[in-house]
């Protein structure tokens, strides 16, 4: 089993219905909340906010809420699809014999979120935009483990963030689900353990997916009711949780 600690010393999430962070807990025990309109982009400059993407929207508006009074010296985005959906539009305009939009091409990349955060905040900060399929907010969190071994006085900002799939993909989409964006500013520390091990041959054989929401939106769940402890199962990978 493999094992990482950190400190999470701030969080917060946002989704439609989840906007003020008395909303966390409530949200938890009333997922319907979801289905609301989207929270508020203000935090970020007009001129940038008006050709994002309602993903990339809130997820620069998530971290830059919680870093308003947070110095952090390394950011993590990550995101399982990205700016898929714009993307597909760029494709279908192609196809339509349209002119792809250079605007709309250069925010199409999976790292869009990340540049627009430095710019509008101007921090020429060391930037990490990844990926990993159904365990993708893991793979952050193991990422910046690893920063914090070499770096223990520093803090990380990590935000994680998705919507479902295009229509196009719809056949692919396990779940209904909102757009969602989790930030987090992460230390050296012992408060939050992570383990994980391979899921064995017998669980796998009758495991379908994750537990009902995309990994973040669970972890959001429990870090809301504070839960002390809680597993994930992925599809070839069991993640244990323990937070104080």
């Amino acid at each position: 089993m493999n094992t990482i600690h950190f400190n999470i010393d701030h969080w917060i999430a946002l989704t439609p219905g989840l906007v003020l962070q008395e909303d966390e807990q409530a949200w938890a025990n009333h997922p319907q909340l979801l289905h609301a309109q989207p929270p508020a982009a203000d935090k970020i400059p007009p001129m940038i906010r008006r050709r994002m993407s309602p993903i990339s929207k809130l997820a620069l508006q998530a971290a830059m809420t919680i870093t308003e009074k947070t110095a952090v010296d390394y950011i993590v985005f990550s995101s399982r699809h990205g700016e898929l959906h714009r993307t597909v539009n760029l494709i279908k305009d192609i196809i339509n014999g349209d002119d792809a939009s250079p605007i709309a091409f250069s925010q199409s990349v999976h790292n869009t979120a990340a540049g627009l955060y430095t710019i509008a905040t101007k921090q020429p900060l060391a930037v990490t935009s990844l990926t990993g399929g159904e365990n993708t907010l893991h793979m952050a969190l193991i990422e910046v483990a690893c920063y914090l071994n070499e770096h223990p006085d520093h803090r990380v900002l990590v935000v994680d963030y998705d919507q479902p799939l295009p229509n196009e993909y719809q056949q692919f989409e396990q779940y209904q689900y909102p757009l969602f964006a989790l930030a987090m500013v992460i230390s050296y520390g012992n408060n939050s353990q992570l383990c994980w091990q391979p899921m064995s041959p017998a669980i796998c054989e009758h495991h379908h997916g994750v537990d009902c929401y995309p990994q973040t939106l669970t972890v959001i769940k429990h870090l809301a009711n504070k839960d002390s402890q809680w597993f994930i199962n992925a599809q070839k990978q069991q993640w244990q949780w323990q937070h104080q």
